[in-house]
């Protein structure tokens, strides 16, 4: 291909992609995109305990993109911080007086593995606990393992978040990524256990081994993706404690969240 052709190929690619990156600039700046919670409950009991706070970007045509869909562009186009910054600030406008008046809840945040190198995370977040009486013990965060960040890098910098009191959960183990290189280097307090991993139960899979896993390496499992009361008796019966997945609810919008809890008129253990 000569260079007169190349280029107007790229042109137009390059002009697509200054055009998204700036859809989804002015879709932070001027809050369009929207934060869902998936409630989190105890498996023995059902109390909620609180949720997954899920960002969801709405579009023209009434559909609603999920983060899989645009974060690693927001990563590509330098938009990931603060895009994680706004997606902060908007679960504590839109729960932070709810969490102050349910101090047993708490809500878990997911981030990546890059806003962790970034000092501006944890000095953004405390100030939000502070202001609204929000204990750091109600703000955890969720992370996946990455391949192209080494663990010994990330290790001590969960370490500061967990120092500061905030609970961090490895997320969708399970899912194809390599994290047992992750759990030998990084201390974590919840391992989340992929649907993938649910979907099978009760029939026989590796979910014994991943819970007995999780509990010499002192860490929490909880199970995602329960959809059917037979999946919630299994895991009951070996042991995980906390569940999320359709079976309780789906994700809601935080007035619905509120309204849920409300209605079921319970509280954590």
């Amino acid at each position: 291909m000569d260079s007169v052709s190349e280029a107007s190929c790229i042109s137009p690619l390059l002009t697509q992609l200054n055009a998204s990156r700036a859809r989804l600039k002015k879709a932070i700046h001027t809050r369009q995109l929207e934060m869902w919670y998936q409630p989190i409950v105890v498996l023995q009991t059902g109390h909620v305990i609180g949720a997954e706070a899920l960002i969801r970007w709405p579009q023209p045509d009434g559909r609603l993109l999920s983060p899989d869909s645009f974060i690693p562009f927001a990563r590509e186009t330098q938009l990931l911080s603060p895009l994680t910054q706004w997606v902060i600030g908007q679960v504590f406008s839109d729960l932070g007086a709810w969490l102050r008046q349910h101090p047993q809840h708490a809500v878990s945040i997911n981030v990546e593995p890059e806003d962790l190198q970034s000092p501006e995370l944890l000095s953004h977040l405390t100030p939000l606990c502070h202001g609204y009486g929000v204990r750091p013990q109600q703000i955890a965060l969720e992370i996946t393992e990455s391949s192209t960040i080494n663990p010994q890098v990330i290790a001590p910098m969960v370490e500061r978040y967990r120092q500061a009191g905030h609970a961090v959960y490895l997320d969708d183990f399970g899912s194809g990524y390599a994290n047992l290189n992750y759990l030998q280097t990084i201390t974590f307090d919840v391992l989340k256990i992929d649907k993938t991993l649910v979907d099978p139960l009760p029939g026989k899979n590796l979910l014994p081994q991943v819970i007995d896993l999780a509990r010499s390496l002192s860490m929490e499992p909880l199970a995602e993706g329960v959809e059917t009361q037979a999946q919630a008796a299994w895991l009951k019966t070996h042991g995980v404690k906390y569940a999320q997945g359709w079976l309780y609810s789906k994700a809601l919008t935080s007035r619905a969240f509120m309204r849920w809890c409300e209605m079921r008129c319970v509280t954590a253990d």
